[in-house]
């Protein structure tokens, strides 16, 4: 709303009905004139009209019930003269009360209404005249409308209508006869629309038409009659559903409303005659014993047809609408003929008429049926037969069991009201009982049920039974059983014992003496009987509600016998819905409670308390009683509702019931939810007591105490003995237990809770024993029972348990000592119990600290328990300070990691004397070490060194020269020397005891702790004790052990000869690797760190280096990303060891790889993309490495040598340097380097050793066809290498197509089985120069016929471009090849230039390449591109003489005379030199004359070549023109010059060559040059018709020349010149005089008044006045012209004294201006 318009709003306004805001509106945005404030008044005044209208309408409402009470009647046919006169008055007063009303409206006294105002449509909706709408809108009057609206929307009489129309009527007579025109004159438009004048009278005549009646006077009306159908409205009209809303319609169905309010009225008199007064059914029989006739003359018969033809015209033909009438009298007569039919022996053939079937209607259907089923005793057969015949929807089913049984009524509210009292009842019956029963007890949770708000209300309510009911025949109840055994059955149960039989009437069965007895009590009983045991749950249902009524002093009998005919069977059916019930249930429950009969009362509750909400109070009370009475009460107490009087009566009465009993029910009160926490607690403690007892009872068998009660008895008064018996029986928990309930002494418990503990510990019941302390409440008696258990010292699971607890219960309570001592050990006992029970022992020593321990599995490869301990660590570091922390484990594990991957052998580089010999067993035995370590399990203890167990092969020296002296004793040194004095490591690579093992990476070197000596491990398998070492006994060499060790026997026979064997036979696994028992510890540490130190140094891994080791080291480090790196940095560090001649450098190669792999993975769990991308660097790297150590290739460089781009290409150029040309490729592809370097080095060594074919092979890799073959280019660096070689090459090989030698043939065999063969470019010259190939010398005429020829033409052709082709075409000196090759491949005319054109004229063979061209194509048509961008070429590059010689040979005539042109105008600084050129004039005369000529003879035949300049004959001649012209002006000023009188201009030197421009400035010059300006006036006069160029601006430039040379007297004599030439105009003298006036500063003030008076317009004498400043001059020349001239021109001076500052002047003109215009005005006014 915010955005609407003010018109919107106020709208919004008047729609709602809100007419205060509405006038706030009109008055806020001032809408007093719009139309939308018209709208506003007339909805106000509409409304005020509408509650007058109701207020009238009302009043005449008043007075019609007036006149209607007091209404006078007339007598005869005559008329009461006071109701006319009262009638006429109430008329009247209707009248003017409605016109008042309607004046108010359409002629108001305040300000007319718009949209009431005549012809509002008509101006409010422009349209064209002949528009058929416009019709109907000047038929519209706004009053007139109003006044239809009021009656037709809200009147609600006829009168108040007819008046309103009849003021429309006469508001739009009115209007239309202002206009001219009358009511009855208005027609229905041509198109069929309705205007509103028709419709006013349709709406009239309708609403007139019903007050006329058939054969009355017009004016005589049914008012007037009085009486008559009551009158509508125009509303109520329009709503009634007329077929068509028209007179005739309306006329027709008042008419037959009449006839129909007659013909009920007749029915209604002929029902109401008096008829016999016996019963309906005799009546129908009197009347079916009368005949058809009477019958049908019967009054009800004749008006029943009336009535029903007049509602048949009613209906519409072929309109299906239902006749209920029709179907009520049809009803009424199958009713009657059934009845009538079921007394007739013969119910078929008899035919039934009635006159008047409706005195059935006295007595229900039921009540007649049950008449002629019982009373006249009809069989129920036949009734229905006839029933279902007529199909008249009657039961006779029920109408028997509503006669014979009483009924069974589910009354809703009985029920309610007899469930309330009920409840009332059976409360306070249960209430007094229980109170009696408990004796005072306050048990206040039992409360009694809610009194019943009228308990009287209810027996009154009841309603009693019938006296007697009609017999129960034997036919009847077959006929319940046949229609439904379960109905018979309710039937025979309700049947009551006392029926009476009723007199019968008159019937058939009568006179036969046929009628049948009711049956007896008895009887029907054995039916009930028969018809339950079909229904056997009916009859469970029927003894379920029956057992809780039945007293128990009754007689046994059967269930059908008991309840037939009973009192309390409706209450066992209904329940609560039998009126009968409450007595019944109040009696019976009371009985119960009585008898103590508790299981009677409860089902009694329970099958008739269903729905009862508080019923639950009532059974909890019988519950309460039979607990306290019953002598297994406690069963009682399961069902009660209320927890806490559950609870509260078994706290009261446990001790009287058994233990088992006692703890279920107690155990059942504490699950509730409902009970309080108070109560709840006191039942959790007497079940925790009885429990306690339960224990202890059982603990002996047979028990001491034979219940719980004299168990607790003993416990109070000896309750030693009973904890000496738990004590005994080692149930500490029971003991606590029993503890809680009893007291006991402090040091008692203090020794309790140490055995205890210490039982749990032993038995591993960490957890309970974890309880156990948390129970103990003291914090000082936990803390004294803990260390009293860890001083026993325990097991190592127990002193773990209580470490643990102490450092994490009594942190506070301990010194800093005591802290770190229990927290080291448990970490370490933790650590120790993670390990295999059976490698405790080898580790225990070491508890105390963890990190040693952890340092001594890594030591001895146990990675698996290693992984645990960290772990474990991990999990017991967090937050902890105990002297170590986690940082120092992840150094500690890369330390390790690193030692499993360091190199047993000094570093050192491969010497020129190693030989590869000494490297293939090494490399043998890795390939087989590593295989076996990749499969040796995870323990890497199982993995020993395996060049320790392998047989020695003797070297190739000890093979070639044998040993024949004996070896001479080794003794060693006197005392075991130092480790600094040991043999290092460096100086020896051999053993020093055998001298034949060569020390590899798989053979590592020993040192004899005896003599220091290196040793490999075959040398040293024997241990003795050395004096001075800490480990005894320790490694020795076998001579220092066989030196000490003389007298003990040697081995038997048949261990020596295993060696032996294995010399000559494979070595076994067991041999290979050396796999120990799981329980040996090689490595071991001590609490020592001397000694620690010592053994670190000693250490290493024997199968060093190894990356499984290292990766499943570095796996336990916390952070992967610093691993990952670590992993980088070794293999960094084993990189360097690849020249070391003892590596086996290709498994240092896989180890690289499985290391960089494994860093990969850890930077891919970190999510470290740069790392991979460092990591993807690196094995690239290393994949470099591989393929140098693969290729044997000596100088290896390390990781580091190679990281950068740079590095790796100086390598790949260092392969290539050294001929590793397969290597290099290899490399450069490996690292993403372009390999094209690479092949083309190879190709080019291939292509020296003279090996063509393989070379074509190798530049196949490199070499790559251009793109573009025509480009401007000689193709790759590549092959122009290739050519250049080729061509350079003076001795070339045996050509490839010629026959080769034998020699020759098998070398070239041999290279294509080894490729390898030609590796280096030495090899192959060694090969050549053994082969002696023989060379031939190519003779110099033969170069297209030899091998170097056709070789630099197969690279040429296939990879470099047309240009480089030709260009080797025109080395060679082969031109026409060269042409045919340019011709074929049509390269465009830049190739043409580039690679012929130019190196023909710089070689001067332009002649040659002429003839050649004219010998190929002597019409140079296919030459006619290129020569023409030759011509381009050369004029670019202002090669002007070959141009032009080029054009001669071309015969393009036209660019032969424009190139002469050139040479004429080139460089030329004055006409002096023009004048010495001018054969060149003549010469391009002559060239367009041999045009002239060629183009006359080939005028008829074909057209000439493209490639030649055209010109049509006309641009000829008129160049010729102009040649003729330049070389008479050429002369001229050539005369001039030479005698003085011209000056040489500014460069370029402007000749009739160029453009518009440039041909002024000749004709200037040539007017200029001569002696004067007439001696040149007639050429340049030429020069500007010829050309057509501006002559004035010509004329212009030079006179200011002549200014400019201060030469005023030829200006003169120019425009005496100019106006003789007799082309020019008049105004062009002035022009030229204005022209030089610009430079009025440099002429002299004589001669510039004498330009001045030149000027022959006074106009351009004012403007040429005011160019030069001479603003006065100019004032006068401008007041002598005429007056509307002078007065402009002065204005012009005016305006430039005003720019120039001169007030005088200004004034001057000021003044004139004034003076002119007051004297023009003043002869304006005398003309006049």
């Amino acid at each position: 709303m915010m955005f609407s318009t003010p018109e919107s709003l106020l709208a919004s306004c008047i729609l709602r009905g809100n007419f205060a805001e509405a006038h706030q509106v009109v008055l806020m945005f001032n809408l007093k004139s719009s139309p939308i404030a018209g709208e506003l008044m007339f909805v106000e005044r509409y409304q005020e009209v509408i509650q007058e209208l109701a207020r009238v309408e009302h009043k005449i409402e008043n007075q019609n019930s007036d006149g209607g009470n007091n209404t006078i009647r007339r007598t005869g046919s005559g008329r009461s003269t006071l109701q006319a006169i009262g009638s006429a008055a109430a008329a009247g007063m209707v009248f003017y009360s409605i016109s008042d009303v309607t004046e108010k409206l359409l002629s108001p006294s305040e300000d007319p209404i718009p949209t009431l105002q005549e012809d509002f449509w008509i101006n409010a909706t422009p349209m064209e005249t002949t528009t058929p709408l416009r019709e109907v809108l000047e038929d519209l009057s706004p009053p007139a409308m109003a006044a239809f609206d009021l009656a037709c929307c809200q009147c609600q009489l006829w009168k108040t209508c007819k008046q309103l129309l009849e003021t429309a009527e006469r508001r739009l007579s009115s209007s239309l006869e202002s206009r001219g025109r009358r009511l009855d004159q208005v027609v229905l438009n041509p198109d069929g629309m309705r205007g509103f004048p028709f419709v006013l009278q349709q709406i009239s005549k309708i609403l007139s038409y019903p007050l006329m009646q058939t054969g009355l006077a017009k004016s005589e009306t049914l008012e007037e009659r009085g009486g008559g159908a009551p009158r509508s409205s125009i509303s109520e009209l329009l709503q009634m559903c007329w077929p068509s809303l028209t007179e005739d319609c309306v006329a027709s169905h008042t008419s037959l409303s009449q006839q129909l309010e007659q013909a009920l009225q007749s029915l209604r008199e002929a029902l109401a005659l008096p008829e016999s007064k016996s019963t309906p059914l005799s009546c129908l029989v009197e009347q079916a014993a009368q005949k058809a006739p009477e019958a049908e003359a019967h009054p009800v018969h004749i008006q029943s047809q009336l009535l029903q033809k007049t509602l048949g015209r009613q209906t519409p033909a072929g309109h299906r609408q239902t006749d209920y009438v029709g179907a009520f009298f049809s009803y009424c007569s199958s009713l009657a003929a059934v009845l009538l039919r079921s007394l007739s022996s013969d119910p078929d053939h008899v035919e039934v008429r009635v006159g008047n079937p409706f005195v059935l209607l006295q007595q229900s259907s039921s009540q007649l049926v049950s008449h002629l089923l019982l009373e006249r005793q009809v069989p129920p057969d036949r009734l229905a037969a006839l029933l279902a015949q007529e199909h008249l929807n009657l039961s006779v089913p029920q109408v028997i069991v509503s006669c014979c049984c009483e009924p069974l009524t589910l009354c809703l509210s009985r029920q309610s009201q007899q469930a309330s009292s009920l409840l009332t009842h059976l409360g306070m019956l249960a209430r007094e009982h229980a109170s009696h029963l408990l004796d005072g007890l306050p048990l206040s949770t039992l409360g009694s049920p809610r009194p019943s708000e009228n308990p009287s209300a209810e027996r009154k309510s009841h309603s009693s039974p019938k006296d007697s009911l009609p017999a129960f025949t034997a036919s009847a109840l077959a006929f319940l059983k046949s229609r439904s055994k379960i109905l018979a059955m309710v039937a025979c149960l309700r049947t009551s014992r006392g029926t009476k039989v009723s007199k019968p009437g008159l019937s058939w069965k009568e006179l036969r003496g046929r009628r049948e007895a009711p049956l007896t009590a008895e009887k029907v009983a054995q039916e009930c009987e028969h018809l339950l045991e079909q229904f056997p749950v009916f009859e469970a249902a029927l003894l379920a509600n029956w057992e809780p009524l039945q007293q128990a002093s009754e007689p046994k009998q059967s269930l059908a016998a008991s309840l037939c005919g009973q009192a309390n069977l409706s209450t066992v059916l209904l329940g609560l819905h039998s009126s009968l019930a409450l007595d019944i249930l109040t009696e019976a429950f009371e009985g119960a409670l009585v008898a103590r009969d508790w299981p009677r009362a409860l089902q009694l509750i329970d099958v008739y308390g269903q729905d009862l909400d508080d019923l639950s109070i009532v059974q909890d009370s019988v519950l309460t009683c039979a607990a306290v009475c019953d002598k297994e009460g406690w069963q009682y107490l399961f069902p009660v509702k209320d927890a806490s009087l559950r609870s509260q009566l078994a706290l009261r009465f446990v001790d009287k019931w058994p233990l088992e009993s006692c703890l279920e029910i107690l155990a059942y009160c504490v699950s509730d939810m409902a009970v309080q926490e108070e109560l709840k607690s006191e039942l959790q403690r007497k079940l925790m007591e009885l429990r306690v007892y339960q224990k202890i009872l059982g603990l002996q068998d047979p028990p001491v105490w034979c219940d719980w009660q004299t168990l607790r008895s003993c416990c109070a008064e000896d309750p030693s003995a009973v904890m000496d018996m738990m004590l005994d029986s080692q149930e500490y928990e029971l003991c606590e237990e029993w503890g809680r309930l009893y007291p006991i002494p402090r040091e008692h418990l203090v020794s309790l809770h140490h055995k205890h503990l210490l039982h749990l510990l032993e038995r591993s019941e960490h957890d309970k024993a974890l309880q156990l302390l948390q129970r103990i409440p003291d914090p000082t008696m936990c803390l004294e029972v803990t260390e009293r258990s860890l001083d026993q010292h325990p097991s190592l699971a127990t002193s773990h348990f209580l470490a643990n607890y102490l450092t994490s219960h009594f942190y506070g309570e301990l010194t800093t000592d005591r802290h770190r001592e229990i927290q080291a050990l448990y970490m370490g006992s933790k650590v120790l119990l993670t390990l295999p029970e059976q490698h405790r022992a080898s580790y225990a020593r070491l508890s105390s600290s963890p990190l040693l321990m952890l340092e001594q599995l890594l030591m001895n490869m146990k990675v698996d328990w290693a992984t645990t301990a960290v772990q474990t660590l991990h999990q017991l570091l967090a937050g902890q300070d105990i002297g170590f922390t986690l940082d120092e484990v992840d150094s500690l594990l890369s330390r390790y990691a690193g030692k499993a991957l360091d190199l047993p052998y000094p570093l050192r580089e491969k010497r020129s004397a190693d030989s590869m010999i000494h490297l293939q067993e090494p490399v043998h035995q890795a390939s087989d070490s590593e295989t076996l370590s990749r499969s040796s399990s995870a323990e890497f203890s199982a993995a020993a060194a395996p060049g320790s167990a392998l047989v020695r092969s003797p070297s190739p020296k000890e093979r070639a020269f044998p040993q024949t002296q004996p070896p001479v004793e080794f003794v060693p040194p006197e005392t075991p020397p130092a480790r600094d004095q040991w043999v290092p490591d460096e100086t020896e690579s051999v053993c020093m005891v055998c001298c034949r093992e060569h020390f590899t990476m798989f053979n590592r070197r020993h040192h004899c702790r005896r003599c220091g000596r290196l040793v490999c491990g075959s040398c040293s398998t024997k241990k003795m004790v050395v004096e001075g070492f800490r480990e005894n006994p320790t490694r020795v060499c076998d001579q220092c052990y066989s030196y000490y060790n003389k007298d003990t026997p040697e081995e038997s026979p048949c261990q020596s000869e295993v060696p032996d064997s294995a010399k000559n036979e494979s070595p076994p696994y067991s041999a290979v690797v050396r796999v120990p028992k799981a329980t040996e510890v090689e490595w071991i540490l001590s609490l020592s760190e001397e000694e620690n130190e010592l053994v670190r140094s000693e250490f290493y891994y024997e199968q060093a280096p190894s990356a499984s080791l290292c990766i499943a080291i570095l796996n336990l480090h916390r952070d992967s990303i610093a691993c990952g790196h670590q992993l980088i940095e070794h293999c960094c560090r084993l990189s360097r060891g690849l020249t070391n001649p003892e590596v086996d450098a290709g498994l240092l190669i896989d180890i690289m790889k499985q290391l960089l792999f494994s860093a990969k993975m850890m930077f891919v769990k970190a999510g470290q993309s740069q790392d991979l991308a460092l990591c993807d660097s690196y094995i690239s790297k290393v994949d470099v490495l591989h393929l140098l150590v693969a290729a044997a290739y000596r100088h290896v460089p390390s990781l580091d040598q190679i990281l950068q781009p740079a590095a790796v290409t100086r390598l790949r150029n260092q392969l290539l340097e050294a001929e590793y040309y397969q290597l290099g490729v290899e490399v450069s592809t490996k690292t993403g380097l372009d390999s094209t370097g690479a092949w083309h080095a190879w190709g080019m060594a291939c292509l020296k050793a003279g090996n063509l074919t393989v070379a074509r092979e190798k530049f196949t890799r490199c070499l790559k066809p251009p793109l573009d073959l025509n480009q401007l280019s000689h193709g790759s660096r590549l092959v122009q290498d290739v050519v250049e070689y080729l061509e350079s090459t003076v001795r070339p090989l045996v050509s490839l197509h010629s026959t080769p030698c034998p020699e020759v043939c098998s070398l070239s065999f041999s290279c294509q089985q080894d490729d390898d063969y030609f590796a280096t470019l030495r090899e192959l010259e060694a090969t050549l120069r053994t082969q002696s190939l023989l060379l031939e010398a190519i003779p110099e005429g033969k170069i297209m016929n030899n091998t170097y020829y056709q070789e630099c033409l197969f690279y040429l052709h296939n990879y470099s471009t047309n240009l480089a082709i030709i260009s080797f075409y025109m080395r060679h000196n082969c031109l026409r090849e060269a042409l045919l090759h340019l011709l074929n491949k049509e390269s465009p005319p830049e190739v043409f230039i580039e690679g012929i054109f130019q190196p023909s004229y710089k070689s001067g063979k332009l002649h040659t390449l002429e003839n050649l061209l004219e010998s190929i194509d002597p019409t140079l048509e296919s030459w006619g591109a290129h020569l023409i961008a030759a011509c381009q070429h050369l004029q670019k590059n202002s090669y002007y003489h070959i141009l032009y010689e080029l054009q001669q040979f071309m015969k393009d005539q036209v660019r032969a005379a424009m190139t002469c042109i050139r040479f004429f105008s080139h460089k030329a600084k004055s006409y002096t030199e023009l004048g010495e050129k001018l054969s060149w004039l003549l010469k391009a005369k002559d060239h367009l004359k041999i045009y002239l000529q060629e183009t006359s003879r080939s005028s008829g035949r074909k057209k000439a070549t493209f490639f030649r300049k055209k010109m049509t004959a006309a641009d000829v001649s008129r160049h010729m023109n102009t040649l003729q012209l330049q070389m008479e002006v050429t002369r001229f000023l050539h005369r001039c010059e030479s005698a003085g009188t011209s000056q040489v201009t500014t460069l370029p030197l402007p000749t009739l060559f160029g453009n518009n421009h440039m041909k002024m400035e000749v004709a200037c010059k040539v007017m200029l040059g001569g002696k004067n300006v007439e001696d040149g006036f007639g050429i340049a006069f030429r020069v500007l018709q010829d050309f057509q160029l501006d002559a004035a601006a010509t004329y212009c430039r030079a006179a200011r020349q002549l200014v400019e040379r201060e030469k005023y007297g030829e200006i003169r004599q120019l425009l005496k010149c100019v106006s003789e030439s007799g082309m020019a105009a008049k105004s062009d003298g002035d022009t030229i005089l204005l022209n030089c006036l610009e430079a009025f500063k440099r002429i002299p003030p004589q001669e510039l008044e004498g330009l001045i008076q030149a000027i022959h317009s006074d106009d351009n004498k004012v403007r040429a006045y005011l160019t030069c400043c001479k603003l006065r001059s100019a004032y006068l020349i401008a007041v002598k012209q005429e007056h509307s001239q002078a007065a402009a021109l002065v204005q012009q001076v005016q305006q430039a004294a005003k720019s120039s500052g001169d007030s005088v002047v200004q004034d001057i003109c000021a003044q004139w201006l004034l003076t002119s215009h007051s004297r023009g005005a003043h002869g304006s006014g005398s003309r006049k």
